[in-house]
């Protein structure tokens, strides 16, 4: 999970200021790598629909004090859980449920370049073990399906 594709820049979970690191691990690692990258977590918005079940369970304690209290979320914060990006979710979703050809196309035929500072471009035209994610289905779709995967109501 991490990088933004096609091209971003300073991406977090590729500098976490610690430079460099992401782009030792990718130059490195020799076994097949599928990136999920911030552009289909941050479309995909979940949690509201948290609000509507037991106040006691840990998925909702835990979302309601995330919503009070993440910096980008607190001001917004009246009480309930906030809807919000899906990075780790899409992630797990693609690792438990896979879902290539249904939820998200696999754009392959290409490798990451990564930069020192979290900066990473998809360079075409080599084949290797990288691949990443693309959204197929719409992002209102894929809230729903991960809400219904986190709530154990996949069918």
């Amino acid at each position: 999970m991490g990088g933004h594709f096609p091209k971003g820049e300073n991406e977090w979970n590729f500098n976490g200021d610690m430079p460099g690191v992401t782009k030792f691990v990718i130059e490195n690692l020799n076994v097949p790598i599928i990136f999920s990258g911030f552009e289909l977590g941050v479309q995909i918005k979940t949690g509201e629909e948290f609000n509507n079940i037991d106040k006691n369970t840990p998925l909702y304690q835990g979302f309601l004090y995330y919503s009070e209290h993440a910096p980008w979320m607190k001001a917004n914060f009246e009480g309930k859980i906030l809807a919000n990006s899906t990075f780790d979710q899409t992630a797990i979703l693609y690792a438990i449920e896979g879902g290539v050809n249904e939820y998200w196309r696999l754009i392959s035929g290409g490798y990451c370049e990564v930069d020192v500072n979290g900066d990473n471009r998809w360079k075409k035209g080599k084949k290797t073990n990288q691949s990443y994610l693309k959204l197929k289905e719409s992002p209102e779709k894929m809230a729903q399906i991960i809400e219904a995967v986190m709530l154990n109501r996949f069918e």
